[in-house]
């Protein structure tokens, strides 16, 4: 068996992920897989809740849920105070946006991700949408010219881009957005623990994110991130603090146990070497799928993506290889492959070979 070079006693990592002994599994996209001590975590606290009562729920009240927002505003390079923790990025955006109708005009990139876009659809809101370029690409050139023109009070967009993997520069989206005055709204649920993110440093006013895809911290969980700046305003505007009014009623324990095991493990492997090894493995499936006259429609600069691989191929040869037990997605105009750091390059030569029947 292959193990990588970037990430010591990977072999050892691997094993936490049960999941890995019956599949190769690629598509940590749609959802990340759970390591063995995430759901043991869960159930540890199932049996506390279970015995314990309203006694560990006021344990979480009055400290267990500060820890977790702890964890993920330290992950995220951002504020404690500043972080609400939601059941997931739907729901708290879903929260949010009626707090941000005094922003009106919403600039969007077609195609995002559906529930980015829903709660904008709501009245008291204009969306204007850039269109992505048609090799999926995200133009800055064409989002500063329809900033110049239309002149967005908020800019919402995801990271990476779920059909197609794009990521986009959220350090040039930021200076774009404190150039014409709006605010940045940013989903980075497709690159959360894919990519480092230190919020405060790129500048981003409203980041979120749900756990269940990159994180490996199954559903039920996620955050918001507001911008001391945010907060302030919204608190104004509205007579609320918009952190107590996310954080408002009762978080679900286990989901909240799980999200805390998986960021324990993103910050002992690392970030960085999580990405390293990413881009690494990344760039050997993209030889791989040369050399196998298997074209790339997204993905092949490094800058411009997370762990997402557009290849070419259609939702019969997604079948084929379900049923060898290689798991890869259909979305938009190919194969979406999710590569994380419990991949090796031997599930890049285990996906190829079933390819090749």
């Amino acid at each position: 068996m292959h193990t990588s070079p970037l990430l010591t006693d990977h072999a050892a990592l691997r094993a936490q992920y049960p999941a890995l002994n019956a599949l190769c599994y690629l598509d940590t996209s749609s959802m990340g897989l759970m390591a063995e001590s995430t759901v043991q975590a869960a159930d540890k606290e199932h049996q506390r809740l279970l015995h314990e009562g309203s006694t560990r729920l006021f344990q979480w009240m009055f400290g267990g849920n500060a820890e977790v927002a702890r964890a993920v505003a330290a992950n995220i390079g951002g504020m404690e105070q500043g972080t609400a923790l939601v059941q997931s990025f739907t729901v708290g955006l879903g929260q949010l946006a009626p707090l941000l109708k005094h922003r009106p005009k919403v600039l969007m990139i077609g195609h995002d991700y559906p529930t980015l876009h829903a709660p904008f659809a709501l009245p008291g809101f204009e969306r204007v949408v850039v269109q992505p370029e048609t090799d999926g690409t995200i133009s800055l050139d064409t989002v500063r010219a329809t900033m110049e023109r239309e002149r967005p009070q908020l800019v919402a967009i995801s990271e990476v881009q779920w059909l197609t993997g794009f990521r986009t520069d959220l350090s040039a989206i930021a200076e774009l957005c404190r150039e014409f005055g709006a605010w940045s709204l940013v989903d980075i649920t497709q690159s959360w623990c894919a990519v480092p993110l230190n919020v405060q440093s790129a500048g981003i006013d409203i980041v979120g994110a749900s756990g269940y895809k990159w994180p490996l911290a199954g559903f039920g969980n996620g955050f918001l991130h507001l911008s001391e700046a945010v907060r302030a305003e919204l608190k104004e505007r509205n007579g609320v603090d918009p952190i107590a009014m996310l954080n408002a009623g009762h978080r679900d324990p286990v989901a909240l146990a799980r999200l805390q095991d998986a960021l324990e493990r993103i910050a002992t492997i690392g970030p960085q070497r999580i990405t390293d090894h990413v881009s690494a493995l990344c760039a050997y499936a993209i030889d791989a799928f040369d050399a196998a006259s298997i074209p790339v429609l997204h993905g092949r600069k490094a800058e411009q993506r997370a762990g997402i691989l557009l290849v070419q191929g259609d939702e019969a040869q997604v079948k084929r290889l379900e049923e060898q037990r290689v798991k890869v997605a259909f979305r938009g105009k190919g194969i979406r492959v999710g590569i994380h750091f419990y991949n090796t390059e031997a599930d890049i030569e285990r996906l190829l070979e079933v390819w090749a029947r």
